[in-house]
């Protein structure tokens, strides 16, 4: 029983879903340190609530976002619960946990990344019932382009309620927290540090169709550019179905969502 509950740990582990979960958790320090490249006006040096919103918008709907890691996050629990399908139950992993760890680097033209992904999961229940399924993950990210490079420390929770065969939805509640630097190799470029809270709470995923039916997320970015400039931006960013969402930062606009 032991061998056979290891097998499957660690093939859930190895699997193409998990590390693309774990992958896009690293995605997102990138895409919050990277995209503000597109902030070409060199009078204004400091980021704006725009860009900002640029880096939160990118962030949640760009591949491996927010959103693509919370498809990923049910789509672990659902590898789970197919061991049914051979006779066995989601409740066969009760008190079970797992750590691994993964490292990639690699580079092409005018561009290089290094990643180290370190993380544990494992199914909690009650009485032998099922009540949550838990990620923790950490690690780092650096990623060199010709005009920039980046690099970024990340931690992350995840926590997957409604487990239940009788709730149509999961429920979902995340915090996410990374660090980040960038360096600039050009004039048109300010270098700057920044860092990002994102907190989420009873984010609800539909069962059938693995998307996000509603729930918000609290975001924080704060920061400096190396001319002394700086900035901090809160916002909320609530789902809406349908593939949507609307970003609304503390005076500061609102930007509508859509992946």
């Amino acid at each position: 029983m032991s061998q056979s509950m290891k097998r499957q740990n660690l093939s859930f582990a190895k699997g193409k879903s998990t590390l693309l979960f774990l992958l896009v958790a690293a995605g997102i320090a990138v895409g919050v340190t990277s995209c503000s490249k597109k902030d070409d006006d060199k009078n204004t040096p400091g980021v704006t609530s725009e860009n900002a919103a640029v880096m939160v918008t990118q962030s949640v709907t760009a591949q491996g976002g927010l959103t693509d890691q919370i498809s990923s996050a049910t789509m672990a629990v659902t590898n789970l619960e197919a061991r049914k399908a051979s006779g066995g139950k989601l409740s066969d992993f009760c008190g079970q946990s797992e750590k691994d760890s993964l490292k990639l680097a690699g580079d092409g033209q005018n561009f290089s990344f290094d990643y180290a992904l370190y993380w544990t999961y494992g199914l909690t229940c009650l009485q032998d019932i099922p009540s949550e399924f838990k990620f923790d993950y950490s690690g780092r990210v650096a990623l060199a382009m010709e005009k920039f490079a980046t690099s970024s420390k990340f931690a992350s929770k995840y926590t997957v309620r409604g487990l239940s065969a009788n709730s149509a939805n999961w429920e979902i509640f995340q915090t996410y927290d990374a660090t980040g630097d960038l360096t600039s190799k050009t004039a048109e470029i300010p270098s700057y540090s920044s860092e990002i809270h994102y907190e989420s709470t009873n984010i609800k995923v539909n069962k059938t169709s693995h998307e996000i039916v509603s729930g918000s997320a609290a975001v924080k970015i704060t920061g400096k550019d190396s001319k002394g400039n700086a900035f901090s931006y809160q916002g909320i960013i609530t789902f809406k179905g349908g593939r949507k969402g609307t970003y609304v930062v503390n005076g500061g606009g609102t930007f509508e969502l859509q992946w």
